[in-house]
């Protein structure tokens, strides 16, 4: 038995696939198993991912008609086999320390059942250690109360830097819902947090690089869904906040995420990727203007609002808010 399943999903990542996997094979700790699940990848990643496998007999390959990263994650969490889970996504890379360092605090503090790291972002494949600039202290502890300071941070949103227990996957049967688009890493880390005894160890150093390719940004994509899922992310959200007790001050943070994340919407309606017309596309915004959720969390957020943009926002029409677009464009030139 290993002691950590490293699983990667897989998909239409062939130009870029070897960076990931090389970053994993040259781990300073070497006990691990390596589950790449080719998700049905019409290029020839899967190949790629065969050609691995015969050269080191710890990676494991799983071909799969493409359903999507959820149901890959969770068949590589039913495969797994190490004490440990950790996920990482096929197009960003690992510091040859990842694992290693990951397991040294988990060891050390073995009170802690959730061992995070940070993460730095880089637009190419070139080395880029940020370490350097970070002035805090080696390690950083939080408990469920502070979740909402992590979400500031971007720690909780996704399943990559972090170690998992196999054992408290299996037993709450845990798994990504397959129905979301979007979301379903955050759903999964509040579920599986509130498993655990809460306590949470954040490694200050970047030991994991998301690589920010240009088809990767949400303004490249566009979710005919995404109101309703983020109106059902942060339901969930603030169901745990409510549980766990989180003080007004997480509270003023959760509202913040709330309108920050239905900016986003906004903007996603204007995505190239939309076909409807412009008067459907203004249409639909103002009844997300309109809607309870997006005032509740203009009315109860904390962060700065520009005054133009938040009389836009309360207007209820979205051409009001393209209208302060064009000014502030026009002032900051």
């Amino acid at each position: 038995m290993p002691v950590v399943s490293v699983i990667v999903p897989v998909y239409k990542v062939e130009k870029v696939l070897h960076y990931c996997i090389e970053s994993i094979l040259d781990q300073t700790f070497q006990d691990f198993e390596l589950l790449l699940i080719d998700d049905g990848s019409p290029d020839d990643s899967g190949k790629i991912c065969d050609e691995f496998a015969y050269r080191d007999k710890r990676i494991k390959v799983i071909h799969k008609k493409n359903e999507g990263v959820s149901i890959a994650r969770n068949i590589g969490m039913e495969l797994a086999t190490g004490k440990y889970i950790c996920f990482i996504d096929s197009d960003d890379f690992i510091e040859e320390n990842y694992l290693e360092t990951l397991l040294h605090y988990k060891n050390e503090y073995s009170e802690y059942e959730n061992i995070w790291c940070y993460f730095q972002t880089s637009n190419g494949y070139e080395f880029v250690n940020e370490n350097d600039s970070i002035n805090l202290s080696k390690i950083e502890f939080y408990s469920l109360r502070d979740i909402m300071t992590l979400h500031e941070k971007w720690l909780d949103s996704g399943p990559v830097c972090k170690l998992y227990s196999r054992d408290i996957i299996c037993k709450n049967n845990l798994k990504f819902d397959k129905s979301l688009s979007l979301g379903e890493d955050l759903t999964f880390n509040f579920n599986y947090l509130d498993c655990t005894n809460g306590k949470i160890l954040v490694i200050n150093e970047f030991l994991y690089t998301y690589v920010q390719l240009s088809d990767k940004s949400l303004s490249k994509k566009y979710y005919p869904d995404m109101f309703n899922i983020y109106k059902k992310l942060n339901q969930m959200m603030r169901y745990y906040i409510n549980k766990w007790n989180c003080d007004e001050e997480q509270i003023k943070k959760y509202h913040n995420a709330c309108f920050y994340k239905y900016e986003v919407v906004l903007k996603n309606t204007f995505s190239e990727h939309n076909v409807q017309n412009k008067k459907n596309k203004y249409k639909l915004n103002n009844f997300i203007l309109k809607s309870d959720e997006f005032k509740k969390a203009i009315n109860n957020s904390n962060c700065f609002i520009h005054p133009l943009y938040r009389f836009a926002y309360k207007s209820c029409k979205y051409r009001f808010v393209e209208f302060v677009d064009k000014l502030i464009s026009l002032k900051n030139k």
